[in-house]
């Protein structure tokens, strides 16, 4: 394999931050309340969620869902298992939408 995913650091310095190395390999960063990415997949889902409002049983619930999310996400310490819970019942409002559920599984992925 050779040292292409090798990491050689000098100077003496401190190191602060992520490293990752190897194939496929990521770094993430959290800063503030939620994950890295978090953001940008709940402004998405609330662009799906108003796109497809016609095509969901319970719009109006699964936006309340969509909002139990970010007011979480603004906590300083977000708690896990209410976004999860969020997200299974979008999931449930949404399983006829593909878009949106999978966003649903993206935001869920950044929640182990």
């Amino acid at each position: 394999m050779g040292d292409e995913y090798g990491v050689h650091v000098s100077g003496g310095g401190r190191i602060s931050g992520p490293i990752a190395m190897g194939a496929h390999a990521r770094a993430v960063v959290v800063k503030g309340g939620g994950p890295a990415g978090a953001e940008a997949l709940l402004e998405r889902l609330e662009r799906l969620l108003a796109a497809h409002e016609t095509d969901l049983a319970e719009p109006a619930r699964a936006r309340r869902d969509a909002g139990d999310i970010r007011q979480e996400l603004v906590e300083t310490e977000p708690d896990r298992s209410r976004i999860l819970d969020a997200l299974s019942r979008l999931s449930a409002r949404a399983a006829e939408v593909a878009p949106i559920v999978e966003v649903v599984s993206q935001l869920r992925a950044l929640f182990p």
